[in-house]
């Protein structure tokens, strides 16, 4: 009888086992390679190219203003007053203060236009991942372009599902 029930818990812990592994999978996805294949990238890409070169005229034209000050500054300088040489000179380092202030907020704006163009499809990215895995019934799911995947062999590669649930060949 005790041999009976220690056999039964063994085939009972072994069944559990097996059937834990039948249900938790692991799966990876090159994150990056899915970003790239979605056919509104090119639309946010060149909305972004078309961004930055707007910031950039604008700094093009800062950058010209204070050539011509510098310029103007220099060409004055033997005929200027010591007063005028202070304003002309704080003139350009006012100028340069601004260029500067500019290039950062210009960067800054950059950033944060990627952000607001890449949200929606990093949302439409991750729905599909979610539904993916729901339907796959993995456990976890590695995005191998993060680098954070020490040993992706033994998983499965949902990218051509994930593709298949986003409609993109």
């Amino acid at each position: 009888m005790r041999k009976s029930i220690l056999t039964l818990c063994v085939l009972l812990a072994a069944s559990t086992a097996v059937q834990a592994q039948n249900t938790s999978k692991l799966g990876h996805i090159d994150r990056q390679a899915l970003m790239l294949m979605l056919p509104e990238r090119k639309a946010a890409e060149t909305k972004m190219q078309e961004f930055a070169k707007t910031l950039d005229d604008r700094l093009k034209a800062m950058g010209m203003e204070y050539q011509t000050k510098v310029t103007d500054a220099q060409a004055k300088a033997e005929t200027m007053t010591k007063t005028e040489q202070q304003v002309a000179l704080r003139e350009i380092q006012e100028l340069e203060q601004r260029i500067s202030d500019a290039q950062d907020k210009a960067k800054e704006d950059l950033s944060k236009q990627e952000g607001e163009l890449l949200a929606p499809m990093i949302d439409r990215t991750n729905k599909a991942i979610s539904e993916v895995a729901a339907e796959g019934n993995y456990a976890y799911i590695f995005d191998t372009s993060t680098g954070m995947v020490l040993y992706s062999g033994g998983g499965t590669d949902i990218l051509p599902l994930v593709k298949a649930k986003l409609q993109i060949p």
